[in-house]
């Protein structure tokens, strides 16, 4: 298998990768394929990888990769345009729905791959597709031509499951895109399956090429909930390798907030009357005083009163991750490998508001 940009064999995760909801079983496969454009575009990053895999006939060892482990639900990233046809005849015949959401066309950009997200019709029916529109042109942290898709499953048994396929952005130095990107994903997944804090919530599988490394802000954010974003310089959240070039923190009056750090009208940059107010806050907390640290703030478009929290922002999913990142040996686990460059980036996680399956159907 190409694991990310290298030949490798994935190892199985640390918890069954199928999981068990109750009675009822499922497996789940993310992977990043490699579009064959990208890799043509940028052939520098696979010197010392025989050409004949390289090939654009890639894409039937994919398939006959997939068959093999023969998952009920598969979300891909870096899927080809022109694959869609051969995907959907092939697996179509195996019984699986699909469906592909093209990355965004960009003018001088070109960009051909998306995410491919196909499940087993025998075991689920499709109640709702979001397509999530990471390309927002006029909103700078949202600039860049990436996409997730949402779903929501009812499986055979009768209950629902929601699940979330991504890749977002790359450039390390850019953290703060990242963000915004994984905060925008979160708070449609929220206002998706809208969760509680008990078993009656919907579980969430959410998988994809998140371009960061365990352990990294954007990776705590995930598993812990919550991220004081403002301590952090932008190319410090996804905990990747970065150059000597000057870098930029993340302005903490960036996100209007309710739970999540974002609002149907975007992300939205704040006045100065807003953002001296935040510092002043700040400043009072920092010192001891008491002082609320939310303070309301009016949305620009529609004038609803938002609370606002000083560089920070959280959600309620509980996720957990389906891999541990470390194995027995303390040896780092590797998803992708770039000349010199091997980490994690790719991850599975859901959502773990109890951890024994005989009382909560969240968790495996």
């Amino acid at each position: 298998m190409i694991c990310g940009r290298a030949l490798c064999r994935v190892p199985a995760p640390a918890v069954p990768w199928r999981v068990y909801r109750n009675k009822f079983k499922f497996s789940v496969l993310s992977y990043n394929v490699l579009s064959q454009l990208l890799l043509e575009n940028n052939k520098y990053l696979y010197r010392g990888i025989s050409e004949k895999y390289l090939k654009s006939d890639r894409t039937y060892r994919i398939i006959s990769e997939l068959e093999e482990y023969d998952a009920d639900i598969v979300c891909l990233q870096e899927f080809d345009h022109q694959n869609v046809e051969v995907f959907s005849k092939h697996f179509g015949s195996k019984g699986y729905e699909q469906i592909f959401e093209r990355k965004p066309h960009i003018p001088f950009q070109e960009k051909d791959d998306g995410c491919f997200l196909m499940f087993k019709s025998s075991k689920f029916k499709l109640l709702r597709n979001e397509s999530l529109g990471l390309y927002r042109p006029h909103e700078k942290l949202l600039d860049k031509p990436n996409c997730a898709q949402l779903v929501l499953l009812e499986c055979t048994d009768g209950s629902k499951l929601c699940v979330a396929n991504t890749h977002l952005l790359y450039n390390p130095r850019r953290g703060d895109i990242k963000l915004a990107q994984l905060s925008l994903i979160l708070y449609n997944i929220q206002q998706l399956v809208n969760p509680i804090e008990s078993c009656g919530g919907v579980p969430v599988i959410f998988v994809g090429d998140f371009n960061t490394s365990p352990q990294a802000p954007l990776y705590n954010l995930m598993k812990y909930g919550k991220l004081q974003y403002s301590d952090y310089m932008a190319d410090k959240i996804s905990g990747q390798k970065t150059g000597g070039r000057k870098n930029y923190s993340i302005p903490p009056g960036l996100w209007c907030t309710e739970e999540m750090g974002y609002h149907e009208h975007g992300l939205m940059e704040r006045t100065d009357a807003e953002l001296n107010l935040c510092h002043d806050i700040y400043r009072a907390v920092s010192r001891g005083l008491s002082h609320p640290d939310t303070v309301g703030v009016r949305c620009h478009k529609c004038s609803d009163l938002l609370p606002y929290r000083y560089g920070a922002i959280s959600h309620n999913l509980n996720f957990k991750s389906a891999y541990p990142h470390i194995d027995e040996e303390g040896a780092k686990e590797i998803t992708t490998y770039i000349q010199t460059d091997a980490r994690t980036v790719d991850y599975i996680w859901y959502t773990n508001h109890d951890n024994s399956p005989q009382n909560c159907a969240h968790g495996h």
